[in-house]
C-alpha cells in the first residue's frame, strides 16, 4: 500500500520537460521520470545525457546509460553522447539512465522525440542546387533556412553582395512597421504625394510600386533606415550611399528579415501580422510559387530590374510546407529567369517537403474587381474613358503609379484605382 502511493506521488510529479526524482524499478511506479537530454533531434546532431540533472533522490552510484531507438535498445549506444544518423531520421530517440540509490535501483528517461532530417538531407540539397545551377542560364546566390522540424540550412554564395531589384521594398517595410511600433508614425501620415502611409504599403508590396517606395523610404529617413539595418544585424544592405549604386544588399540578409518576421521577431505582433498579409496577397507569383503545390500557404516578394549586365530576378518567400516552414531566397543576375528560380524552389520544395503532386499555376489575371472599375487612358482620372467594368471582372495587372495600376481588361489596356481589386488567388 505504502509502495503504490508512493509511485503515484512521483507520476504526479512528472512535468513536460521537467527533472523529478527518479522512480525505483519495479516499486509499482507507472512510469519512469523524465531526465534531461541537450541537444538537437536531426541527422548529424549530437544529443547529451545530462546525468547530474537527475534528482534521484539520495546519492547515486552505478549510474548507467542506454539509448533507445523506438523503444529498442540500440546496440553500444551506452555513452553520455549520442551521435545521430541518417538511419535515425523518423525514429523516436531516448535516453535510459539507471542508478543504486539506497540499495534500490532507480530508473529516469528522457521524452522520446522524432529524429529530423540535417546533415544529410542538407549535403544532398547543396549537390542537388549546385548541379542544377550548372544547367540555368544567369548567376544565382541562394539561402534555404528551415524554420522548424531539422532546421536545415542551406547557403550557396549568400553573403554575395548584390543588387536586390524589388526586394528591397522588404526593409523599407521593415523601417515603416519599426517606426509605426515605436510611436513616431502613424498609418494615417501622409508621404509626400499626399497619399497615406496605409495606401502607400498597400502598393509598395501588392504591385510592387516604385513611387510609394521611394515615398516611404523618404518618410523614414535614408539614414535612419540604414542605421537600423546595420544596428539589428542587416549589415549587408545599404540605401543610397556612395560609389555610383543605389542600394545593395545579400541573400543572407533579405533571409534574415523574413525568418525574424516569421518568428514574429522582427516587429510587434500587429505589425508582423500585417506584413505576412500584405506579402500574402502580392499579384507577382512567377517565381517561387510555381515550384510549390498549389494551394501551400506562402508570403512572398519578388522583384525584377533590367541592367546593363542582364535582367536581375529575384524572389524570396516564407513557406508553410505540410512537415516545417522555410524561408528561400534566390537572387539572380547576369540575365537570370524566373523559370530558373522556380526549379530552384521545386528542388528545395521536394528535398525538405515531399514530392509536388499539381504546382501552383500563376495567373496572370491576379486580381478581380469587387467594384465597378473605370478605366482610364492616362493615370489621371480625368483622361478619357475606356471602359466600365462590373465587379467579379478578371483583372491583368502590369504596372503601377502609387495607388492608380496599369491593367489590362478584356484585351483593353488603361488605369484603375485600386480601391476595388483583390487577389483572385489568395495562397494562404
Amino acid at each position: 500500500m505504502r509502495t503504490a502511493l508512493i509511485g503515484a506521488v512521483l507520476a504526479a510529479a512528472v512535468t513536460l520537460g521537467g527533472i523529478a526524482p527518479a522512480s525505483a524499478a519495479g516499486a509499482g511506479s507507472t512510469a519512469p521520470v523524465p531526465a534531461a537530454v541537450r541537444g538537437t533531434y536531426r541527422d548529424g546532431g549530437t544529443l547529451v545525457a545530462d546525468v547530474g540533472s537527475v534528482q534521484w533522490g539520495g546519492d547515486p552510484s552505478g549510474t548507467t546509460v542506454q539509448w533507445l531507438r523506438d523503444g529498442t535498445v540500440v546496440a553500444g549506444a551506452t555513452a553520455a553522447t549520442l551521435r545521430l544518423h541518417s538511419k535515425d531520421v523518423g525514429r523516436r530517440v531516448v535516453a535510459r539512465l539507471t542508478a543504486t540509490v539506497g540499495g534500490q535501483p532507480m530508473v529516469a528517461e528522457s521524452t522520446a522525440h522524432t529524429v529530423q532530417p540535417g546533415t544529410t538531407s542538407e549535403r544532398r540539397l547543396r549537390t542537388n542546387l549546385t548541379s542544377l545551377l550548372k544547367a540555368l542560364p544567369g548567376r544565382y546566390t541562394i539561402e534555404v533556412r528551415e524554420l522548424d522540424g531539422g532546421h536545415r540550412l542551406v547557403r550557396l554564395n549568400a553573403a554575395e553582395h548584390r543588387e536586390p531589384a524589388s526586394i528591397f521594398k522588404l526593409f523599407v517595410a521593415y523601417g515603416v512597421f519599426t517606426r509605426i511600433d515605436r510611436g513616431t508614425l502613424s498609418y494615417d501620415d501622409r508621404v509626400s504625394s499626399g497619399l497615406t502611409v496605409r495606401a502607400c504599403l498597400r502598393a509598395m508590396i501588392e504591385p510592387s510600386d516604385n513611387f510609394c517606395a521611394h515615398d516611404l523610404r523618404a518618410k523614414v529617413g535614408t539614414a535612419w533606415l540604414n542605421r537600423l539595418l546595420h544596428a539589428h544585424g542587416f549589415g549587408g544592405t545599404t540605401f543610397w550611399y556612395s560609389g555610383g549604386r543605389t542600394k545593395t544588399t545579400t541573400t543572407a540578409d533579405v533571409a534574415r528579415v523574413l525568418t525574424r518576421l516569421a518568428r514574429g521577431e522582427l516587429v510587434s505582433p500587429a505589425s508582423s501580422k500585417r506584413f505576412l498579409r500584405l506579402l500574402e496577397t502580392q499579384v507577382w507569383r512567377e517565381a517561387i510559387p510555381p515550384g510549390l503545390p498549389d494551394g501551400v500557404r506562402q508570403a512572398s516578394k519578388p522583384g525584377t530590374l533590367s541592367t546593363a549586365t542582364g535582367l536581375v530576378q529575384t524572389d524570396s518567400a516564407i513557406v508553410w510546407g505540410p512537415r516545417s516552414r522555410y524561408v528561400l531566397v534566390v537572387m539572380g543576375s547576369n540575365g537570370a529567369t524566373t523559370h530558373a528560380i522556380s526549379r530552384i524552389s521545386s528542388t528545395v520544395y521536394r528535398e525538405l517537403e515531399g514530392p509536388i503532386r499539381t504546382p501552383f499555376a500563376y495567373d496572370r489575371q491576379q486580381m478581380r474587381a469587387t467594384g465597378a472599375l473605370v478605366l482610364t487612358a492616362a493615370v489621371s482620372r480625368a483622361s478619357r474613358v475606356l471602359g466600365r467594368y462590373p465587379s467579379g471582372t478578371k483583372v491583368e495587372v502590369i504596372d503601377s503609379i502609387r495607388t492608380r495600376y496599369l491593367v489590362r481588361i478584356a484585351g483593353r489596356t488603361g488605369w484603375v484605382d485600386n480601391a476595388r481589386l483583390t487577389l483572385r488567388h489568395p495562397i494562404l
